[in-house]
């Protein structure tokens, strides 16, 4: 089952060898659900993933513990139980990553590498290739395009594509 998860790491990713001889990176998310407990607060869900290959090596690379990621991949295990300890339902998640999306911002990987807050800004060509954040430029109104509107705002409708502008394979549809 393919899946996404947005969540923050638990601890710096660490690299494993599985019963094979194969190495991969192994790390887990923190991620919010909807749902709330019996105390009413927000439950937290604990994704396990593991990483093959480049990809792998890019996370150990650009993420470590609390770095925010978006992760896409295919549930390989999952199970659930009732603790001992406190008697409730716990759920694990163990994923295999297909992809994944940077969600920090440069100058905050930058901070988290050295501990302290800071306001510098990592160079892009410092982002692996393909995985560099892609931030729009300002609109002509001043306001940032990403700024989520404000509750109850009126929805502004997509700007439709040209005909000439549409991707091939694609049809317009007539506006």
């Amino acid at each position: 089952m393919n899946v996404s998860f947005f969540g923050r790491l638990t601890k710096a990713p660490e690299v494993k060898t599985n019963q094979t001889g194969t190495s991969y990176t192994a790390f887990t998310i923190a991620t919010q659900v909807q749902a709330k407990g019996q105390d009413g607060k927000a439950k937290t869900l604990f994704v396990d993933v593991s990483a093959f290959g480049k990809q792998g090596e890019n996370i150990v690379k650009y993420f470590g513990k609390g770095s925010r990621i978006v992760i896409h991949g295919d549930i390989f295990d999952a199970r659930g139980w009732i603790g001992n300890n406190d008697n409730q339902a716990h759920i694990s998640i163990n994923v295999t990553l297909n992809g994944f999306d940077f969600v920090d911002t440069q100058a905050e990987s930058a901070a988290r590498q050295q501990g302290a807050p800071q306001q510098a800004v990592i160079p892009p060509q410092a982002a692996p290739a393909g995985y560099a954040p892609q931030i729009p430029a300002p609109m002509q109104t001043g306001a940032a395009p990403w700024a989520p509107q404000a509750y109850g705002a009126p929805q502004q409708a997509p700007a439709p594509i040209p005909p000439q502008q549409a991707p091939q394979g694609y049809a317009v549809a007539p506006y």
